[in-house]
């Protein structure tokens, strides 16, 4: 893929990625508590084409030759756009919030499966620094442990996600500003081996 593509579709994600920070918290911040069910359906259903779009444009971004681990990786967040969209449905008609958040709950499995896979590719596909790799994997974790502790504990109130989703926030960032770009450094170290190739032959 060329960079101007890829830039398209890092733009696209990151894009995509500051949406779903803009209106989801309106679903469950505001539509709910304020008994507006319709509104909050609409709203996660937009978050869940957002998440499959993000999904398919991250691919051109990091797979590189992972294209396997890519896929897998993109599979996971549109299983999960589907688990929400699904948990969104149950807040039209005689809306049960009840239910809704234990689909909800569910389905962030998926998602933190998602950035640990993510993570994984991000960290093979040397177009950006490992630290964001390790960012993103720490946020799924906190994902992974919050959705563990609400299937076992639920009363224990632990939300680990609201501390590590700082890793999500970085890689909103990197999108829109240098993803699909050539990583900095790397053109200067490219010449230098070729330089010392020629020297070698």
């Amino acid at each position: 893929m060329s960079r101007s593509s890829a830039r398209s579709a890092a733009l696209v994600a990151g894009v995509g990625l500051a949406l779903m920070a803009v209106i989801a918290p309106i679903a469950v911040f505001v539509a709910i508590p304020a008994g507006l069910t319709g509104l909050a359906a609409l709203v996660v259903l937009t978050v869940a084409i957002l998440d499959v779009i993000v999904a398919l444009a991250l691919l051109p971004v990091f797979s590189g030759r992972a294209q396997t681990l890519g896929h897998i990786t993109a599979g996971l967040r549109i299983a999960y756009a589907a688990v929400f969209a699904v948990a969104g449905a149950n807040l039209l008609g005689r809306a049960d919030v009840d239910v809704f958040e234990r689909i909800w709950d569910a389905g962030l499995l998926l998602f933190a499966a998602h950035l640990i896979a993510l993570s994984a590719l991000i960290w093979r596909s040397e177009v950006v620094g490992r630290w964001l790799s390790v960012l993103v994997l720490i946020a799924g974790l906190g994902y992974f442990v919050d959705a563990v502790i609400v299937a076992v504990a639920p009363g224990l109130g632990v939300k680990l996600a609201t501390v590590a989703f700082i890793g999500e926030v970085a890689l909103l960032i990197w999108l829109l500003v240098q993803g699909g770009r050539p990583r900095r450094g790397t053109g200067g170290r490219l010449r230098a081996r070729g330089v010392s190739a020629e020297q070698s032959a």
